[in-house]
């Protein structure tokens, strides 16, 4: 059932094409992995937050004790199974957007020390600094600006806090998010080039011109 969510998911998101290469990727990932995974950035101080309205969906963050948001939220995205109440209770943010009793949406995001799955990396931020782990949108409510109401909300929520930069990630083949990014503000910073060979792990940092 997992692997079959994870099918559809990347299917919704990135087409049959780029799904098969990522299914036999996961086959065979084992032997040989290769991402190239983009990072972009944004000075907080310096964006632009349009007025917000309010409008059907109701805007909250989330606790470790949201039970039943948190297994929606796992539901949408496998790798978070299992570690979201953990990420919450050691001071993650994630923002939902909540249609009644459902998820519509959500943005998790992560300080210090994140892991960034798609290259097997970790890395430390600076105090002042955010990293976007996730950022996803129900199937049913994708095509209504909800990822930059989702985006715009949680720039507000950390600017309130103090923070200063606001970082993320994604395949760089992933184009409906990065449209998403540069939509709201982000700015394309570097390529990560990860490959895997076995047990030979190499990665290369790359900016983007």
């Amino acid at each position: 059932m997992r692997e079959y969510r994870k099918f559809t998911r990347n299917l919704r998101d990135y087409g049959i094409a780029i799904t098969l290469r990522k299914s036999l990727g996961h086959l065979f990932g084992f032997l040989y992995d290769s991402t190239v995974y983009r990072i972009y950035g944004m000075d907080l101080e310096k964006s632009h937050i349009p007025q917000r309205k309010d409008g059907e969906l109701v805007y909250r963050l989330i606790a470790p004790s949201d039970t039943d948001c948190i297994l929606q939220i796992e539901a949408m995205e496998e790798w978070l199974e299992g570690s979201l109440a953990s990420k919450l209770a050691k001071g993650s943010l994630c923002l939902v957007a909540m249609d009644g009793n459902v998820v519509a949406g959500f943005n998790l995001v992560g300080f210090g020390e994140v892991h960034m799955p798609l290259v097997n990396g970790k890395r430390n931020f600076r105090n002042g600094s955010a990293w976007s782990e996730q950022i996803t949108v129900n199937n049913k409510y994708r095509g209504k600006g909800l990822g930059s109401e989702l985006r715009y909300r949680m720039f507000g929520e950390l600017k309130r806090q103090g923070y200063k930069k606001f970082y993320g990630g994604t395949r760089s083949d992933n184009q409906a998010n990065l449209k998403l990014t540069r939509k709201v503000g982000f700015k394309e910073i570097a390529d990560i080039r990860y490959m895997k060979l076995l047990t030979m792990e190499r990665w290369r940092l790359e900016r983007v011109r």
